[in-house]
């Protein structure tokens, strides 16, 4: 398509059959119909292949001889990339028809934009399906996403669904790509470095659908998550932001061992770095919402 920019579609995966088709079927509809799916098996072991070759040729598919790190996976795959913009679809996850085709014309209205994301619905598998009163359906759950120089913002917390972003190559290059050492990070990462430099634009709508099953609801992961999301604020120290945020990736953590039952290490994080407001204000916020949806139930 003459003057009309090519997106790269980033599809990391490993053992994903599951939920395989659904994902790769949102791409194929979508109303923009420039990219390339870059699809990159990390040495699965299901049918993930036979279910990837079934397609035509717009999607690109490699294998990797050994199961890496996410980053570096995400990695391999950006560097067969031709696209102008790269966009990011986990294999459990789908895409509305029209996400491209909104981020790029985004992008045709605003050169200067490294990132542009949108709302994300979660949705639940049968086995993982929940019910509980005040549950998030939308995220980031605000009524008003950020936009412009937000780093000061999220560099607090990630609000940013990773499936919902489209974002510029040359710029993610010039600000150093994936982390090849994360395993949990690598999307915080690089929303960090971009936005630090550059100006994140956002769609008023719900963009893409995030499913929520058994094989992504473990609590250590979220403890590992919040490690790595510690390691990587305190690189960019002694930035003051970084400095006056900190403290709330460490309640995130504290909150992550509470949900593991690592009562004593939740206690310990929040003696050594402080944050109990913070997690009071929460539990309050919580409750609050809880009530508030059983009141409306009445």
């Amino acid at each position: 398509m003459d003057g009309t920019p090519l997106v790269s579609i980033i599809m990391n995966c490993y053992n994903g059959e599951k939920y395989l088709s659904e994902a790769i079927n949102s791409v194929y509809a979508q109303t923009f119909d420039n990219w390339e799916i870059i699809f990159w098996d990390n040495a699965s072991t299901d049918s993930s292949a036979a279910i990837a070759h079934s397609y035509n040729s717009k999607l690109k598919y490699f294998r990797s001889k050994n199961t890496s790190t996410l980053g570096e996976a995400r990695s391999l795959a950006v560097d067969k990339a031709k696209g102008q913009y790269l966009a990011f679809l986990d294999c459990d996850d789908v895409w509305l028809s029209d996400k491209l085709e909104m981020q790029v014309d985004l992008f045709l209205k605003d050169s200067s934009l490294a990132i542009v994301y949108g709302y994300a619905e979660i949705f639940y598998s049968d086995q993982a399906k929940k019910s509980k009163p005040g549950s998030i359906n939308i995220i980031p759950n605000t009524d008003n996403l950020f936009e412009g120089m937000i780093f000061d913002k999220l560099i607090r917390e990630d609000f940013i669904p990773f499936p919902s972003t489209v974002i510029d190559k040359d710029k993610f290059i010039e600000c150093g790509g994936f982390p090849k050492d994360y395993n949990h990070s690598t999307d915080y990462w690089v929303f960090l470095h971009m936005s630090f430099k550059y100006k994140v634009g956002a769609i008023k709508k719900v963009c893409c659908r995030y499913r929520i099953h058994l094989g992504n609801l473990s609590h250590s992961q979220a403890v590992l998550c919040a490690l790595e999301n510690i390691r990587l604020v305190k690189t960019f120290l002694p930035n003051s932001m970084a400095a006056e945020n900190l403290i709330f990736h460490y309640v995130n953590l504290s909150i992550a061992y509470l949900k593991e039952r690592r009562i004593i290490d939740a206690f310990l994080t929040l003696y050594k770095y402080g944050g109990w407001g913070i997690l009071a204000k929460r539990v309050s916020s919580k409750l609050a919402k809880i009530n508030y949806c059983r009141l409306n139930l009445l």
